[in-house]
């Protein structure tokens, strides 16, 4: 009997186990036909169920895997890790380590994601797979700045593209930008017989000739003519030959500049010009005249790019200063990287001197501006920070930049507010800012203006407020927007709070009635025309009798930028582009009237920013 009842048991426990593999069979199919039908997140409830469910370490990972697919299909690469790693190594197909390098890739693990990539190269994936793996492999190697290796995947991603142009293009940006000499050398060496290497050759004799050896580009050139293989630059080899057989083609007096000097914008452009002029008229008085050569940008018809190579193939200039317009300086900043012509630049355009290494930038960016604030109120014991900011681009990259600078230096956001830009009445974001929740009655208070003789300024009223829950405020508008804050600010109950401002603060408009309003606040410049410094005062003495006016921020950036380049071919050591280049780089400590003292590893101004306040009535530095 007891033989019976323990087959009856055994026979019981194999139908079940075989029912339930039945069942994940059933389950694992069901969820790979509606994955093959596209409904996506259907496919996702089922197999996220087996996976739970099942024993089977099989069938998991293959659930698994068609699960990292479709979180990576949706884009939710951090989901799609989750699944991935957790399939053991020993059921980690090319197929599974593909999709998790990729994600790893996405979500900025590159490191990590290239060890599981690279070994997969020679893996027989299928197109779409195999074009995944490259694209992945050229992001994660170009931001580990391994920029052979990213030719390497380019290479090896052509023959399947279906787009080689693209490809040859993301080459060609490599080529001009980030290689050194040597490494440009190896890359036409190792891809002779390709598009790439002919790209290096063509590289290879740019930069020879531009360091005034016509000899040695030559020679590159008709190696690149000589060869059957095809590139998309050919235009441009025949071109550089072309300047081969000139003599001496670079104007070494010559400097361009790009600027709207008609149309809507052109009274900006005058007051750059004003700058440079300055600076030309007191370097030619003691040295070797030099002169400016002009290309205007509010002529219709005519990029910027255009602009730049006339003046550096026609005019033969040593260099580029200008465009001023963010809309337009992309373009200019490129063609003057692929002309390998220094170009100064005042545009503000994100990632500008990211174009390459002939491109540099003079102006005060909302990273130096935040990153001055946060040390000074940190350095005075602030350590919990509110935003209160206007609806506009200008407000929006402020906040951005200084949530993550205040993130690095370990402050502490307590809100952030934002108000529409043409607001007047700033009550429900101060509440807000102070967690009020009630409505306050206004009393009727008058202000009074100066000059005004005869009339009492009534008291403010004293009403009860909490503490505000944070030490500073950072505001990042304009002075005709601080000057209606700071009032309702200080009326609210906002006290004993430092206010934190942008350059947009250093305007006359803070000073006034609204001056008293203002005691605890703080804010950044780059150029303040009653500083002490002796660069400044004489810039403010040459421009007074120059103009008879007072200077601009951006006639100050220029006489900076004329100054600098002016002395760089003054150097008799300098004789080509690349060398007035190197003066660029190479620079430090420099005395300018706008705080440069240099530039970064980038092309990016190193400034020193003015702290200022109001006292008694007047911007001061702090």
């Amino acid at each position: 009997m007891k033989r019976i009842l323990c087959l009856i048991f055994i026979v019981t426990l194999l139908f079940s186990v075989s029912t339930a593999s039945a069942t994940e069979d059933t389950e694992l199919t069901r969820g790979q036909d509606l994955y093959r039908a596209g409904h996506l997140n259907q496919a996702l409830a089922v197999l996220r169920d087996l996976v739970q469910q099942s024993s089977d370490a099989t069938e998991v990972a293959y659930a698994s895997k068609v699960i990292g697919r479709i979180f990576s299909q949706q884009q939710k690469y951090g989901d799609a890790i989750l699944y991935l790693q957790r399939i053991p190594a020993d059921f980690r197909s090319p197929e599974i380590q593909l999709l998790l390098g990729d994600s790893l890739i996405k979500t900025g693990q590159y490191e990590e994601g290239l060890k599981q990539l690279q070994p997969l190269v020679e893996e027989p994936f299928l197109a779409d797979d195999k074009t995944t793996l490259y694209q992945a492999l050229v992001t994660a190697s170009t931001e580990q700045q391994n920029y052979l290796l990213t030719l390497y995947y380019l290479q090896q991603q052509l023959p399947i593209s279906l787009n080689p142009a693209a490809i040859l293009t993301q080459a060609h940006q490599i080529l001009q930008s980030h290689l050194n000499d040597s490494d440009l050398a190896e890359a036409a060496f190792m891809w002779q017989e390709t598009a790439i290497g002919q790209d290096a050759r063509l590289q290879l004799a740019r930069r020879a000739l531009v360091q005034q050896h016509p000899d040695q580009a030559k020679q590159y050139l008709q190696r690149l003519f000589a060869s059957s293989v095809t590139f998309p630059y050919w235009q441009e080899a025949e071109q550089l030959l072309q300047r081969t057989k000139l003599d001496s083609w670079l104007s070494r007096d010559s400097i361009g500049v790009v600027l709207p000097l008609s149309g809507r914008y052109a009274s900006y452009g005058e007051l750059v010009k004003k700058g440079l002029e300055l600076a030309l008229q007191e370097h030619n008085k003691t040295r070797l005249p030099a002169r400016f050569i002009y290309q205007d940008t509010g002529v219709e018809g005519v990029t910027t790019a255009q602009l730049v190579s006339r003046l550096t193939d026609d005019d033969k200039v040593m260099a580029v200063v200008g465009p001023l317009l963010g809309s337009m300086a992309g373009e200019a900043a490129r063609r003057a990287q692929r002309e390998m012509v220094p170009m100064v630049t005042l545009a503000q355009t994100e990632g500008l001197p990211e174009s390459g290494n002939f491109v540099f930038r003079d102006s005060l960016t909302a990273q130096q501006q935040v990153k001055t604030l946060i040390n000074y109120a940190l350095s005075n014991d602030h350590i919990s920070f509110s935003v209160l900011h206007p609806q506009s681009r200008l407000g929006e990259k402020m906040t951005e930049a200084f949530v993550d600078e205040l993130q690095k230096a370990g402050g502490e956001i307590v809100d952030i507010i934002s108000y529409p830009e043409d607001s007047t009445d700033f009550r429900k974001q101060i509440q807000k800012l102070l967690w009020e929740d009630r409505e306050v009655e206004i009393p009727k208070v008058s202000f009074v203006t100066e000059g005004e003789e005869g009339k009492k300024e009534e008291p403010e009223p004293e009403l009860e407020y909490p503490l505000a829950p944070f030490h500073a405020l950072f505001i990042p508008g304009y002075a005709d927007q601080i000057s209606q804050i700071a009032p309702q600010l200080k009326f609210y109950g906002v006290k004993d709070v430092t206010l934190l401002g942008i350059n947009g603060w250093n305007s006359p408009e803070l000073l006034g009635r609204t001056s008293r309003f203002l005691t605890d606040a703080v804010f950044v410049d780059t150029f303040y025309s009653d500083s002490n410094k002796p660069e400044v005062r004489r810039f403010m003495e040459l421009y007074r009798q120059t103009y008879k006016e007072e200077p601009t921020i951006l006639g100050a950036q220029a006489f900076d930028i004329a100054t600098l380049l002016l002395q760089a071919i003054d150097d008799p050591e300098v004789k080509n582009r690349d060398d007035v280049r190197r003066k660029l780089v190479d620079l430090n400590d420099y005395p300018g009237v706008t705080g440069t003292t240099g530039f970064d590893i980038y092309g990016e101004a190193i400034k020193q920013l003015y702290l200022l306040h109001i006292k008694r009535g007047r911007i001061v530095e702090l």
